[in-house]
Order: C-alpha cells, then structure tokens, then sequence
C-alpha cells in the first residue's frame, strides 16, 4: 500500500466509532499491514511463477508439437491462475473499503482472504492437478521418455512428488481458512460490545 493510502486508512480510522470499544488501534493497524505484505508476496508469487512458466509453455507448444499435451494445459494454466488471484486476492478490496473504521476493513480483508483460501480447491488446485496428469500422460505416452531405464522410477517419483505437493497445499489452504476464521471470531467478540 502506498503511503498515500496509508494516511487516508490512519485518517479514517482516527474519527471511526471503534474507539468506543477497547481496540489497540496500532496493533490492529499492524495486523493489517502484516496481512496486507502477506497477501503481495503471495500474489507476486503467483504472478512470477506465471511469467517463468508461460513463456517456456509457448516456446514448448511451438516448437515441440509432440510435447502439446502437456505444453497447452500448462499455458491455460499459467494464464488462469494470476487472472483468478488478480480478480479475488485481498489486495484488490475495493478503494471506498479505504474509509472504512479499522475493525470493519481489517473484517472485510480477512472475508475477502478466507474466501480465497476456501475457494482454491476449484480455481487453483483442480487446474494444478489437470496440468500434472497432463504432463504424466506426456510422459507415459512420448517414447523418448518410455526408451528410458529409469522411466518407472522417475514417473513414480513425478506423481508422488506431484501428489505430495498437491496435498500440502489443499491442507495449507485449509489451516488458513481456519486461522482467518478465527481472526474473524476475535474481531466479532471485540465488536460485541458496540452491538449491545
């Protein structure tokens, strides 16, 4: 967030109502700006990840024709999923959201963010597992990967790897949701009193 959003977000928040209630307005200010870093870094990830891979999926389905049925799915994918963490990630709360008291903007982050890690499964874990079983499909097919001594060995060691890293991500996603959840309890519990 740029520092200009910054003084609007303090701005804001010095004349909200939520001081009436027993609220740490520099912590819930630094949990904010924690889970705003958060929520960059693993976006920018995603749309690293995109820039490395999509090129080298074009290069592939260009000039590898036979590697197509791995090379078009991983281009879909690594087109797919920045446009879906771009559309729902946290980072994109609408501006007006900026004037909102403290409590009420740091809930609809955390809303927006609990969304996402609910919702991945389908837009983010399901593409991933397309685009392995894709790619063990390539392998099990081209016969310059079946000629191999070490090919049994090595697609084993593909779909466990695959599968290993498919599970820790769906369970990381999981333990988010949870925590968001939780977050979530804590700051209704803190507006309670208000709502009496």
């Amino acid at each position: 967030m740029s520092n200009s959003g910054d003084d609007r977000l303090r701005s804001a928040w010095a004349k909200q109502m939520d001081q009436s209630l027993d609220v740490d307005m520099a912590k819930a200010e630094a949990n904010v700006h924690r889970r705003q870093a958060e929520i960059t870094r693993r976006d920018w990830m995603v749309y690293l990840s995109a820039f490395i891979i999509g090129p080298s999926m074009l290069a592939a389905t260009w000039f590898r024709p036979d590697l197509r049925l791995a090379s078009v799915p991983g281009l879909f994918i690594a087109v797919w999923l920045p446009w879906q963490m771009y559309r729902r990630s946290g980072a994109r709360l609408p501006s007006a959201s900026v004037d909102m008291p403290c409590l009420a903007f740091q809930r609809a982050l955390l809303e927006r963010e609990r969304d996402v890690a609910l919702s991945m499964p389908r837009w983010y874990l399901l593409p991933l597992v397309v685009g392995q079983v894709a790619i063990a499909a390539t392998l099990v097919t081209y016969p310059r990967f079946t000629a191999s001594q070490f090919f049994p060995e090595g697609l084993v060691l593909f779909v466990g790897t695959a599968g290993v890293v498919l599970i820790v991500g769906w369970r990381r996603w999981q333990r988010q949701a949870l925590e968001l959840r939780r977050e979530l309890e804590a700051i209704d519990a803190t507006a309670e009193p208000l709502v009496r």
